[in-house]
């Protein structure tokens, strides 16, 4: 493509076009002073280098876009990392099914579930509705963390009372993903 088009402005370029023949001018193309030169090597440029440039800037814009998914899934992730270490550290709140025995116990729970509810309102807010393939798989996971979360008892419990004060979006999202009745 690009080499039928400088062959066009060479042509044009000559100005000699031939009526009802395909074949070259008898007369050779030759820039006659530095001033027809440079004109056509300006023809060159910007026959070559508009498209470069065009496919330089797209190719950049997909390494950032793909660096910037890259970011939001991996905080993301170590958040949710740091979550899951503080269950190991502290086992007793990892009983997600029987309510804790001791206020302390109690307490430490409602911040986790607290940290869980904000870390899933950032990636909600990051993530949901975004048409990009990477970003739908990015929250298909997420979803599936909230899905494995809202079916555990104590987090259900705690639920309509963490969700005060959160984004409305997100409520109306956990309303349809829960089931539950909750106010914003």
């Amino acid at each position: 493509m690009i080499i039928s088009i400088i062959c066009r402005l060479l042509i044009l370029y000559d100005h000699e076009i031939i009526e009802g023949s395909l074949q070259r001018p008898q007369r050779e193309f030759m820039p006659t002073s530095f001033l027809e030169l440079m004109e056509l090597l300006s023809y060159v440029a910007t026959v070559i280098g508009i498209p470069l440039a065009i496919m330089t800037f797209i190719t950049q814009e997909r390494k950032e876009r793909q660096a910037e998914q890259e970011e939001i899934y991996d905080k993301l992730m170590d958040h949710y990392a740091e979550i899951q270490e503080k269950l190991f550290e502290y086992p007793e709140l990892d009983q997600h099914d029987t309510p804790p025995t001791d206020q302390e116990a109690y307490r430490r729970q409602r911040i986790l579930y607290e940290m869980l509810v904000s870390l899933f309102e950032r990636a909600f807010i990051l993530l949901y509705g975004e048409t990009d393939p990477a970003y739908t798989r990015m929250w298909n996971s997420w979803l599936d963390y909230i899905d494995s979360w809202a079916s555990r008892p104590n987090f259900r419990a705690l639920l309509p009372d963490m969700m005060k004060g959160e984004d409305p979006d997100f409520v109306d999202f956990m309303i349809m993903a829960t089931g539950m009745e909750l106010k914003p």
